[in-house]
C-alpha cells in the first residue's frame, strides 16, 4: 500500500512539473512578451557553462518562455553582430532573439535549427541575446561576436557594471532620465 501511494505521489509531482513547463507556450510569438525585459520561463534540467573558446554550452530538458543569455553594448553604428550556434532542438520549438533594451524592440530572431546566417547590423546601443522556447528541449553551444571579436560570456557582470555606472545614452541613464521627467511632470500637475 505504501509503495502504491509513494508511486502515485511521485507521478503526481512529475505531472505537475511537466504541466508547469508549458505555461508560457501560448506567448512564443508575442513580441511584447519576448522583449519586455523580464525573464519569464519554466524549465526542467537547465544547465550552462562558459567554454575555454569563449563560447557558451547550454542544455535544457524542457524550456518554455524567454530568458536573457547575454547583455551587451554596441559602441559604434553599423556594428556587425554574429551569433554562432550549434544549438539543436530535440523537442518543441526554440529561437534566438536580439532585443534592443532601450526601446524594447525585437531586432532579429532565428530558429535554433536555422541554416541561415545569424547576423545583423546594429546601431550603437544596448542589446540582449535571448532565447525563447515552446516546450523545447535543446543542447549545443553559442558564440557571440561584434565585428569579428568574440564576447566573453563571463563578461556579463562587467557589462552590467558599465550600464549602472556609465554616462551618456546608456539604458540605465535613459531610464533614470525618464523617471525624473515623469516625477517633474507629476510635481507640476500637483
Amino acid at each position: 500500500m505504501k509503495k502504491q501511494l509513494s508511486l502515485f505521489l511521485l507521478l503526481a509531482v512529475l505531472a505537475m512539473l511537466l504541466c508547469g513547463c508549458n505555461q508560457y507556450d501560448d506567448q512564443y510569438e508575442d513580441v511584447g512578451f519576448l522583449t519586455d525585459g523580464t525573464n519569464h520561463y519554466a524549465t526542467i534540467l537547465w544547465a550552462g557553462y562558459t567554454r575555454t573558446d569563449k563560447s557558451y554550452a547550454l542544455r535544457a530538458g524542457s524550456f518554455s518562455g524567454v530568458n536573457t543569455l547575454r547583455s551587451f553594448a554596441v559602441e559604434e553604428d553599423g556594428t556587425l553582430c554574429e551569433v554562432t550556434s550549434t544549438l539543436v532542438a530535440n523537442q518543441g520549438e526554440a529561437k534566438l532573439l536580439v532585443v534592443n533594451t532601450v526601446d524594447r524592440t525585437l531586432v532579429a530572431q532565428w530558429p535554433l535549427d536555422s541554416q541561415d546566417p545569424m547576423t545583423v547590423i546594429l546601431p550603437a546601443g544596448w542589446y540582449e541575446l535571448r532565447i525563447a522556447g515552446k516546450s523545447a528541449g535543446f543542447q549545443g553551444e553559442l558564440g557571440l561576436m561584434l565585428n569579428g571579436q568574440p564576447l566573453e560570456w563571463d563578461g556579463v557582470w562587467d557589462t552590467l557594471k558599465e550600464m549602472l555606472t556609465g554616462t551618456g545614452e546608456s539604458a540605465m541613464g535613459k531610464s533614470i532620465a525618464r523617471l525624473r521627467d515623469s516625477f517633474a511632470e507629476e510635481q507640476k500637475a500637483a
